[in-house]
């Protein structure tokens, strides 16, 4: 009986599939301005652990996970040939997920194929009084929705404090952008309302409602995502269908932090999965990077990520001195690991109670050879070779 704890109600809950036999998975992927690095890595990681253990216990699961092609870092980064710059860091991103050993995807979709169902839901809104029009864009009207920014347990008058998008004819400070008048160099689109680009926020909705439909059980990503995209996903998807909630189980990965800071391009502490592939092999990053609760920080240092090898290469070493002998005692070793799973992903205290299990499998009325043969399950949900 897996549980997780769901952002959108606050408190850890029984995980309930809307279809029981297929359950579906939106996971929000990269900007493709640069290549991939660790804070990537680690939300993919997660989530292919999450899909690989719900068809560990029988489920079905469709792991969707979209690539943002539109964007103005992206363009300062390509400079004057923006299609081959996206493609080559696609490729890029497909090298490092094939890496990692992330396997299944239902889906790693560039949002740019979606612009025509953008432009339709985008009229459906309008519509349906969820929209309007100035010389700037086209804007959602968050004053339509009196349940806006839900997800972040926060109310209004104080998301009010933080507004983005800083546009002088916008309704309310909380509306945001459906549209945009923007004058790109390179590459623009045409619309009903002129040309530009799309906003953020339909970009996902687009893509996920028309591989996934108008409901779905998991919308994952870092804790970065809440306010405003997902808020504003949820919004303009329910807005849109009429059907609420859009998303049953909303999962937040924690940051890779360098000294306390997130990893990203524009702090430039980023450490790129290909450098550190060329270095370690896979089951030792996935080792490292679900060492600690996926929803906590990770602080990166190389040290730490060397003594996270190190202790995979012990554990190898030890039960490849025996042969694997499959007991009650190993099933009953496999239930307990599973328990730690069923808990929130309890990496840690799962990490705890094989280094104990290798090292005194005694304590547990076990044999080391007993412990092979579950290790050797638990290894396929985490993705890693523990023999």
């Amino acid at each position: 009986m897996l549980k997780l704890y769901n952002y959108l109600t606050g408190k850890k809950e029984k995980f309930v599939p809307i279809k029981n036999d297929d359950v579906r998975m939106f996971v929000c992927g990269p900007t493709v301005q640069d290549y991939m690095h660790l804070g990537h890595a680690r939300t993919y990681v997660f989530f292919d652990m999450f899909r690989r253990y719900l068809v560990d216990i029988g489920y079905g699961a469709r792991l969707l996970i979209n690539v943002t092609d539109i964007d103005e870092s992206i363009e300062r980064a390509a400079g004057a040939s923006p299609e081959n710059f996206i493609e080559k860091m696609v490729n890029s991103y497909k090298s490092d997920m094939q890496g990692l050993r992330i396997e299944r995807l239902y889906g790693f979709e560039r949002v740019s194929k979606y612009i025509p169902e953008m432009i339709r839901q985008i009229s459906v809104l309008m519509e349906r009084g969820y929209a309007y029009t100035t010389d700037e864009a086209v804007f959602f009207d968050t004053s339509k929705v009196d349940s806006f920014g839900e997800l972040t347990h926060l109310p209004k008058i104080e998301l009010e404090l933080r507004p983005l998008e800083l546009l002088s004819k916008k309704r309310n400070l909380l509306d945001f952008t459906l549209w945009r008048n923007y004058k790109s160099h390179n590459v623009m689109y045409s619309s009903p309302w002129g040309d530009g680009w799309p906003g953020w926020h339909i970009q996902d909705t687009a893509l996920a409602i028309s591989v996934l439909g108008t409901q779905y059980d998991i919308h994952g990503g870092a804790y970065d995502l809440i306010y405003p995209h997902h808020v504003s996903e949820i919004a303009q998807a329910e807005a849109l269908t009429g059907k609420a909630p859009y998303v049953k189980y909303w999962i937040y990965t924690g940051f890779v932090t360098v000294n306390g800071e997130k990893m990203s391009k524009s702090a430039g502490n980023s450490v790129y999965v290909k450098d550190v592939l060329s270095k370690y092999d896979p089951s030792s990053l996935r080792f490292y990077l679900l060492s600690e609760h996926y929803s906590k920080n990770i602080d990166y240092n190389h040290e730490s990520l060397a003594t996270k090898s190190n202790e995979l290469k012990s554990i190898r070493e030890k039960i490849a001195k025996v042969d694997p002998s499959y007991s009650g005692a190993s099933r009953r070793f496999h239930k307990l690991a599973l328990k730690q799973i069923e808990n929130d992903f309890n990496t840690p205290k799962l990490a705890k109670i094989i280094s104990d299990a290798i090292n005194h499998p005694e304590t547990f009325g076990i044999a080391l050879s007993e412990v092979k043969p579950a290790l050797v399950k638990i290894g396929s949900i985490f993705g890693v070779d523990f023999d």
